[in-house]
């Protein structure tokens, strides 16, 4: 494992050496992969040229075999500098940097001492259009021209609350953009008259807590009083909080309380589920599910969080089933990915080279988060440089810098998964799953690894999926085992993004 990562935009001398060498068929890359020779289109090189095989065009020589986070700023093996810094380069600034912007928004004067912590040439103002055009870390908060996409989602969860009356549950891996989902559908519900109250779970909040919360936001103008009796003595309390008894309460009082609204429709957006552990909380939600389902109480409840199916939200509970409608936020089409970049580049004043867009595509497969984050650093890296066009040496850096932001567990699995002889081949095998074609689940067939219409992969192929399931060779891989035949998932699905864009890297093809 040699030096860093060659940052500071376009790949390096290094990266075209690397490409170089495996067009001709340099000796260091000759491979002895299961794969190598198979017919396999859809599997050509990550970058690279379309006939090439998976054990020549996709390797660099293995003098360029790095791991690009032995440095956390990318620095070269001899331990000297930091992002972008290589040999034959001016050396790093020593100035220490400094925040640009005040805490009341006002812009650092020209005397102040320190550099900006970002990009050289990218004021704050030019960072502050971008940071709003591609949101990575923030969820969509608003339905604009940068909401894209979802067209399908949002008429399956509106049909579900509108016309079924049923509870949904909307689930899906991390980085798919969920919450932008339960955003929008908060403020289309809001446009249509519900009373529409989000809140966002992690563990430390009980059952109470949360409907407390809830509760305290629904006025006592929509209590229904005297309307079922004109006789009896109207109540007088600010919110429905007050209903409930003092201290704990039992799902039964609860839905009594939220019997008594009326005038209106309330939709309770429950975001990221998947933080509460509690099994007597998940217990109680089931209870409310079905009680509010029974009773045909105006409240609908909308539950949002990471899981692969119903039962790794909810818990085993077939009795509410028939109150929930699930409803699975697929990846994004290639299209939409588009849509999504080129929407940011026009929110931001520049714009994106065809090409740059197509190969981001090609990286994340579909994932929103990873769109976004891309679009967000290669566009700082072509404004630094004076350009309002992003073009593939900007890409090469974005793609730097998501290597070395990409979280702990995935590079510590990353690494034990190729920690031992023969890494080649595992390299190869593990590529060809990134590429393989995959459902909207993630879960992807071996039998495509040969191409479409292929052969079946051969055994010693097979073998390596089984030992990349084994958590002593990291787990990055999960059967899904079906009658008869075993198709396969990453086992964090942001692990494909990760190898294809750290493969690319070290065989200088981004």
């Amino acid at each position: 494992m040699g030096g860093g990562i060659t940052g500071g935009g376009a790949a390096g001398p290094g990266s075209a050496s690397a490409a170089g060498n495996a067009a001709h068929g340099h000796p260091s890359m000759q491979s002895q992969s299961p794969l190598a020779g198979r017919p396999a289109p859809h599997l050509r090189p990550v970058g690279g040229p379309a006939g090439g095989g998976l054990g020549e065009a996709m390797r660099g020589p293995s003098g360029l075999r790095h791991d690009p986070l032995n440095n956390p700023l990318g620095g070269g093996g001899g331990g000297h500098g930091g992002l972008g810094a290589q040999r034959g380069q001016p050396p790093a600034d020593t100035e220490l940097p400094r925040f640009t912007m005040t805490v009341n928004g006002g812009l650092r004067g020209p005397g102040a001492v320190g550099a900006p912590a970002m990009l050289k040439g990218l004021t704050p103002e030019l960072n502050g259009l971008l940071r709003e055009a591609f949101t990575p870390t923030r969820p969509k908060q608003q339905l604009n021209s940068l909401f894209i996409g979802r067209t399908d989602t949002l008429k399956r969860i509106i049909s579900a609350i509108e016309e079924e009356r049923a509870h949904v549950i909307l689930f899906g891996d991390r980085g798919r953009g969920k919450t932008s989902v339960a955003n929008a559908i908060e403020k289309i519900a809001g446009q249509a008259g519900y009373l529409s109250l989000k809140l966002t779970c992690s563990a430390e909040l009980s059952f109470e807590d949360i409907f407390r919360h809830f509760l305290k936001k629904i006025p006592s103008t929509y209590y229904r009083s005297g309307i079922d009796n004109p006789f009896a003595s109207r109540r007088s309390f600010t919110s429905f909080n007050e209903l409930l008894p003092e201290g704990g309460f039992s799902v039964t009082e609860l839905n009594e309380v939220l019997a008594g609204i009326h005038a209106t429709h309330v939709l309770l957006i429950l975001d990221e589920y998947d933080r509460i552990t509690d099994e007597d909380f998940r217990n109680k939600l089931a209870e409310l599910f079905k009680n509010l389902t029974d009773s045909s109480i105006p409240v609908t409840l909308l539950v949002v969080g990471v899981a692969e199916n119903l039962d790794q939200l909810l818990g085993k509970h077939p009795s509410i089933q028939r109150s929930l409608v699930p409803v699975h936020l697929p990846l994004m089409t290639d299209v939409e990915i588009g849509r999504l970049i080129n929407a940011g580049a026009e929110n931001a004043g520049i714009a994106f080279a065809p090409e740059t867009v197509d190969r981001i595509c090609e990286f994340v497969r579909g994932l929103p988060y990873y769109a976004q984050l891309l679009g967000l650093h290669a566009a700082r890296s072509a404004v630094s440089r004076g350009s309002t066009v992003v073009e593939r040496d900007d890409l090469a850096y974005a793609v730097t810098r998501c290597l070395q932001e990409a979280e702990r567990g995935i590079v510590d699995s990353y690494a034990r998964a190729l920690a031992a002889e023969r890494r080649a081949e595992l390299e190869d095998v593990l590529l060809a799953c990134a590429l393989c074609p995959a459902d909207s689940y993630g879960t992807f067939d071996p039998k495509e690894l040969a191409g479409p219409g292929g052969a079946p992969p051969t055994n010693e192929a097979l073998g390596i999926l089984e030992r990349l399931c084994r958590e002593e060779y990291g787990g990055v891989l999960a059967p899904v085992v079906e009658p008869g035949w075993t198709r396969y998932r990453f086992r964090n699905q942001m692990m494909r993004q990760y190898v294809l864009m750290r493969q690319a890297h070290e065989r200088g093809q981004i």
